[in-house]
């Protein structure tokens, strides 16, 4: 199966001098390809960006089923897909990542299991 999802885009413009403080402007929306691929009680979950482990952990712990393994960069690149705690703090994926906090986890995490529910 594959579904497309959509976040909000973001760009992150760098300030110049010692201060480096971030700005934040809008662009374009950022698509992110969703597939599965099941086989017997193991899940396989793509996704088309190079996503922060705490999704995968989050998708791992709601998943019905037994095993559950998520691939990145699958069918695509969406870039960095962080979870939104990983906003807190600044780092280089959440300076580089399209995707405005507060879409991408919950995007991933629920269209994956949306489309894992038609199995059960």
């Amino acid at each position: 199966m594959q579904k497309n999802v959509t976040c909000p885009g973001k760009r992150t413009v760098q300030g110049p001098g010692p201060g480096r403080e971030y700005t934040i402007e809008d662009t374009e929306p950022v698509p992110i390809r969703l597939s599965l691929l099941v086989i017997s009680d193991i899940a396989v979950a793509g996704v088309s960006g190079e996503v922060l482990t705490n999704i995968a952990l989050r998708l791992k712990r709601e998943s019905p089923f037994n095993r559950t393994v998520m691939v990145t960069h699958a069918n695509g690149s969406s870039g960095y897909l962080a979870d939104d705690a990983a906003y807190d703090q600044v780092s280089y994926e959440i300076v580089a990542t399209r995707a405005r906090r507060g879409c991408a986890e919950g995007a991933i995490v629920d269209g994956l299991l949306e489309m894992m529910d038609t199995f059960f």
